[in-house]
């Protein structure tokens, strides 16, 4: 058995050259200039595909209400794809392209609309400024440990690495299947390879004193594929995540995984809105703060995370209110297991977990519950202080323990929970929904879009053409 230790986000390593950190505040680590951070490519003006197309290569493809077509936005060559949702009005996602100037496969845009009286308005959500933006690539923390020679830290770091780069630092191959007349899915499958540090010799306990010698270590370079899903007659996409661990036997490497990642500018690309609420549900509890819908969140919020997940699947979800409207946007990831998949295990060790801000009188991002114990990254590496804040980054978690031998994880100090660390088809596979709207959340009624769609028996999201 083995504790759940939370993610090493704060402990800011050095950069390595192949992309930017999301470690530390942001913002959330990055230094937001370094290359292929999603600035205009000067490229190939949206018709090179920069990776195996498996389709026609035309500049737009028509299914039946879902479509595909290679255009720019804010100067950044896309893969704009378009759906028709529940309600029949078009959604869109654009996939920034690989090229040689800089590496894709995020979305830098997305929009739907929503009712306004007896009209209809866009909504935008925006990831086009460059260094760490967009959404939708993938991160992943080493384990932190203890080294024989009496230092902690990452593998990575004594390498002079970063543990948790961000994955639009590396260039992918993109997948890009023909769309036909009748077709009612369309996909994007991206490819690359990630680095993770580990040791030569399998370790069976990875939370044991690790040897500091360089050459007791291994980078392996892991494959990972992310196939984005988009569906006509539902709202959501649906990203689904796939790491090969093949290279690696069960205790070389320890990690947990963060991706989708990113920060957008959600709250209809307002950059001042100011984060409202925070919600999760990990693998115990649901967890939510509760700022009025007229606040903003601040790490003086009330928080309760002591309410039992029960059938709800997992989630994690961002509140913003638009600066000048008032109106309420979130950001929610929410996962979504199909056919035999066993999902993930999510959080850290917390005493928080099971309690109340009442009875801990802990504030977020205090001595009391830091930064890492937050099973989900959010708001915590955002700016979160005692003072409004516009940062607006969401991601995914799990706990750092993929790729070990352990059977079992601890969560506080009397719940574990069973994880397959290292399954025995040696690939670890997971699914979201990306969730996007207005938020019904009020004073009266406090649920997030994310979280009842994470309750719903019939989420709006694809279920189709898995990865």
């Amino acid at each position: 058995m083995a504790l759940a230790l939370g993610a090493c986000g704060s402990d800011d390593p050095p950069e390595q050259d192949a992309g930017v950190s999301d470690a530390g505040p942001d913002g959330g680590g990055g230094d937001g200039g370094t290359p292929d951070g999603g600035a205009p490519d000067g490229g190939d003006g949206g018709t090179s595909d920069g990776g195996s197309d498996g389709g026609t290569g035309a500049a737009r493809e028509s299914g039946d209400g879902v479509s595909r077509e290679a255009t720019t936005v804010a100067g950044i060559s896309v893969d704009r794809y378009a759906w028709m949702d529940s309600e029949g009005r078009e959604r869109t996602v654009s996939l920034k392209r690989q090229s040689p100037g800089s590496n894709g496969g995020y979305a830098v845009q997305m929009t739907y609309q929503v009712r306004a009286g007896t009209q209809w308005r866009t909504v935008t959500l925006d990831g086009t400024g460059g260094g760490e933006s967009g959404f939708g690539y993938f991160v992943a923390h080493e384990l932190y440990r203890s080294f024989d020679n009496g230092t902690s830290g990452t593998i990575a770091a004594l390498h002079g690495e970063d543990d948790s780069p961000l994955g639009l630092g590396f260039p992918v191959e993109e997948v890009r299947p023909a769309l036909s007349a009748s077709d009612t899915v369309v996909t994007h499958t991206v490819t690359l390879r990630y680095p993770k540090w580990g040791t030569r010799v399998a370790m069976s306990d990875v939370t044991a004193t690790t040897q500091a010698a360089a050459s007791a270590h291994q980078k392996f370079m892991v494959p990972v594929s992310i196939r984005w899903v988009f569906e006509k007659g539902m709202d959501f996409p649906r990203i689904d995540t796939r790491l090969d661990l093949s290279e690696a036997t069960a205790g070389q490497v320890s990690f947990d995984v963060r991706g989708p990642y990113g920060p957008m500018e959600f709250a209809d690309a307002d950059p001042n809105a100011t984060l409202n609420n925070v919600q999760w549900g990990d693998s115990l509890n649901h967890f939510s703060t509760g700022v009025a819908a007229a606040g903003a969140l601040t790490t003086q919020a009330n928080w309760t995370w002591n309410e039992p997940l029960a059938a709800s699947r997992k989630y994690n979800v961002l509140l913003a209110r638009h600066s000048s409207t008032g109106v309420l946007y979130e950001l929610g990831l929410v996962e979504l297991k199909l056919g035999t998949d066993a999902g993930l295990v999510y959080g850290g060790y917390s005493l928080n977990n099971g309690s109340t801000k009442a009875a801990t009188g802990n504030a977020l991002n205090s001595g009391g519950f830091s930064e890492g114990e937050w099973p989900f990254q959010s708001a915590q590496y955002s700016g979160l202080g005692t003072t409004p804040v516009t940062g607006k980054k969401v991601a995914w978690g799990s706990s750092p323990f993929y790729g070990s031998t352990f059977t079992t994880v601890y969560f506080n100090d009397t719940t574990s929970r069973p994880i397959v660390a290292y399954p025995a088809n040696r690939s670890l596979v997971y699914r979201t929904c990306l969730v996007v709207g207005v938020s019904p959340y009020t004073d009266a009624s406090r649920k997030s879009l994310t979280r009842l769609t994470a309750e719903s028996q019939t989420p709006r999201c694809s279920s189709q053409q898995s990865l």
